[in-house]
């Protein structure tokens, strides 16, 4: 049966964060983005890193712009530097840690439904794995929102990912640190509330709690609360891509400009780094990320513990000039998304080489100028 939530949040709070959570759903389902026209000045700016996209050893870029709720979509070069093939607008990317951001919003819609809250002791809900004891002198419970806010006190910044065609660990291998697990166990190595420290293996036990409250496996849970709703029909936790998703997917490439042995890694962390999907797509939630804001529900922009991290994003600026941001960097992958939801602004980059961050940050920024953001970079971390 699946876990009931313990009635130990502040009643208030439980209140706030169901409307909250209503709110989220109606921009959900709300969304329905036009497309843009810039895309003749989105491909003149894009066009004009390729010499050091190229001297980087990255095949190609894929973007998404994001004006007033239109879409303005460009992408250049190659999904497989090795065969010459095109990207498309359709071209699947490994979206890395973005996934966060996703599982994050699923945690939300979840949490409109009488089996998960985001304020419970996850305690409450894992019945396939047992909590480790929190650090010395904790007085807080590790929570969803602190999970995704990395201010749960869990260890395991990120995850290494697998070569392909090697044995995967299952989620509770995973948590464990045990073969064919490749990382640590996850453990709480900090008081609850009181420091912010990045932890893909908190996003793993917000995984997991999500899954054995629901009763409903991960990639299902996303599919119903947010791909569904949000028309990401591309995308998916296909770890590895099947026969029917590999004619569309880049190739991941090493800082040469090399496909990788077996053309990617395998990231079994589903909501930490499990993700693929393309610029497109990963736009709906920033065209959400508005609609949210402008209907008064700011829970995953709100501060967590006030230390600067929201629900799966980083945080910059106040009131109508705050911005998200989240980076996606896993092997040959290196991405990033900004939202300014109160200017309703905001795009994705995507690329599929391990040398793309400076070209990834450096067209943020030249959009950011352009269309007078209410931030540049240096981008919240």
């Amino acid at each position: 049966m699946p876990a009931k939530p313990v009635a130990s949040e502040n009643p208030a709070r439980r209140a706030l964060s169901r409307r909250d959570v209503f709110g989220w759903m109606a921009a959900l389902a709300g969304v329905s983005p036009s497309f843009g026209s810039e895309a003749g000045a989105l491909a003149d700016m894009a066009g004009s890193f390729d010499s050091e996209r190229k001297r980087l050893g990255v095949p190609s870029l894929s973007v998404a712009l994001v004006e007033e709720g239109r879409l303005t979509l460009h992408q250049r070069g190659l999904r497989d530097a090795s065969r010459g093939d095109d990207v498309g607008p359709d071209t699947l990317y490994q979206a890395a840690s973005i996934s966060k951001t996703v599982a994050a919003i699923t945690a939300l819609a979840l949490a409109n439904t009488s089996r998960l809250s985001l304020d419970t002791d996850v305690a409450a809900y894992l019945k396939r794995w047992k909590l480790p004891e929190p650090a010395a002198g904790s007085r807080q419970p590790v929570t969803l929102r602190r999970l995704f806010g990395m201010t749960a006190g869990c260890n395991v910044p990120g995850y290494a990912g697998y070569a392909a065609g090697t044995g995967l660990p299952d989620d509770i291998q995973i948590l464990e640190g045990v073969p064919p697990a490749n990382s640590q166990g996850v453990r709480i190595v900090a008081p609850p509330g009181t420091a912010r420290a990045y932890s893909g293996g908190g996003c793993q036990v917000a995984q997991v709690a999500m899954e054995d409250a629901a009763g409903t496996s991960f990639p299902l849970l996303v599919g119903q609360y947010v791909l569904s709703p949000l028309a990401m029909h591309g995308s998916g936790f296909f770890q590895p891509p099947g026969r029917e998703q590999q004619a569309d997917v880049a190739f991941a490439h090493d800082r040469t400009g090399q496909p990788i042995p077996g053309r990617w890694h395998v990231y079994p962390e589903y909501a930490a780094a499990g993700l693929w999907s393309t610029p497109s797509e990963l736009a709906q939630i920033i065209v959400a990320m508005i609609a949210a804001e402008r209907g008064g529900v700011a829970t995953m922009l709100t501060s967590v513990d006030g230390l600067g991290y929201g629900l799966g994003v980083a945080l910059a600026g106040e009131g109508r000039r705050r911005l998200a941001m989240k980076r996606g960097n896993n092997l040959g992958f290196r991405n990033g998304l900004v939202a300014c939801p109160g200017t309703g602004q905001g795009a994705v980059v995507m690329t599929n080489g391990d040398g793309g961050e400076p070209v990834v940050d450096a067209l943020l920024d030249a959009l950011a100028a352009r269309y007078r953001w209410p931030q540049r970079a240096p981008w919240p971390e």
